[in-house]
């Protein structure tokens, strides 16, 4: 009887509860033992309002009908679950937001909020899943892409995608971890070295190869304006093409080159030359190719298979 008790949760054992739960984890391996109510759980969860609906009758085994209703015969959670997620979970359901984790920079805790995203995916709680989906949408960008593009491919947050991809495209691949590479998962990693690649082909294509200037009939200094073009493209656009720190994305250069005068090169001659350039869509081919990665992507997340192998990686995942 002292083990029993030994493992009811110091917080989350109710005396009042109405069904008792067990969990053995990787990080709990003597097991656990929650107690408690039937109805919130019902109420929050989809998971759980299926569960406690389930039919027992007498001619049922003594096991099942006692089941989840005293601490020697619990209902089990899955073994693939941790303790802290379970804990998590159950502070946001049983706490108020005051009592709620917080970090060092007294924001909501992040492994809290992920805990709460994921188990509230697993359990059906939808409260849960649009509470944390809110607040991380207020950390901005102290949510590590990794980490949220992990999130939106495990929970089916598909409107994430684009824009945790986008933030992943403009690191450098070797600010990325072994722990990050898990997150982004087999076919993120995929996509988003392909991309890369591709894009940096095209923006070494572009540098390199500087592209004629469009006289205007009405210019008077062709030679000029020729010789003016090329030397701002060899001594400004490629540096700004192949800068190591920030690289100005090609549209963005499209867009300087329209709005900024080019010293010796005449106003009509600068126009038609810009003009032309985006008309031969060169410059926009970047975007074309984040696009073309983000709808495999996105089409990765209505494959059923790959979403139940994403789950896998979701249910083993503990710490940030």
């Amino acid at each position: 009887m002292d083990y029993i008790f030994s493992r009811r949760h110091p917080e989350f054992y109710f005396s009042d509860g109405t069904a008792v739960f067990e969990l053995i984890s990787r990080d709990c391996p003597g097991g656990v033992l929650y107690k408690l109510h039937i109805g919130l759980l019902s109420h929050r969860s989809g998971f759980f309002a299926t569960l406690f609906s389930l039919p027992r009758n007498q001619s049922q085994s003594k096991q099942i009908l006692s089941e989840g209703t005293v601490d020697d015969n619990p209902i089990k959670f899955p073994s693939t679950l941790s303790r802290s997620d379970v804990d998590y979970l159950l502070m946001y359901l049983y706490r108020g937001p005051s009592m709620y984790p917080m970090d060092r920079t007294l924001v909501l805790s992040q492994q809290f909020l992920v805990s709460v995203l994921k188990l509230s995916t697993f359990f059906e709680i939808e409260d849960g899943i649009q509470f944390a989906i809110r607040e991380f949408n207020r950390l901005g960008n102290r949510l590590h892409p990794a980490l949220q593009f992990e999130l939106a491919r495990c929970c089916g947050i598909d409107i994430w995608i684009p824009h945790a991809f986008r933030r992943l495209m403009l690191m450098d691949i070797t600010e990325l971890d072994a722990g990050h590479v898990a997150q982004i998962g087999r076919s993120g990693y995929f996509w988003l070295t392909q991309t890369k690649a591709k894009m940096q082909a095209l923006r070494s294509k572009i540098a390199f190869h500087v592209p004629p200037i469009v006289n205007s009939p009405e210019c008077a200094t062709h030679d000029a304006c020729a010789t003016s073009w090329t030397r701002e493209w060899q001594d400004h656009v490629r540096q700004l093409i192949h800068h190591p720190e920030n690289p100005i994305p090609c549209v963005t250069l499209l867009h300087d080159l329209r709005n900024v005068h080019v010293t010796g090169l005449c106003e009509k001659c600068q126009d038609l030359t810009v003009t032309w350039l985006w008309g031969k869509c060169l410059f926009t081919q970047e975007e074309d190719l984040f696009e073309e990665a983000v709808q495999a992507l996105e089409k990765l997340q209505s494959e059923e298979v790959l979403r139940e192998a994403a789950w896998d990686s979701v249910l083993q995942y503990i710490s940030l």
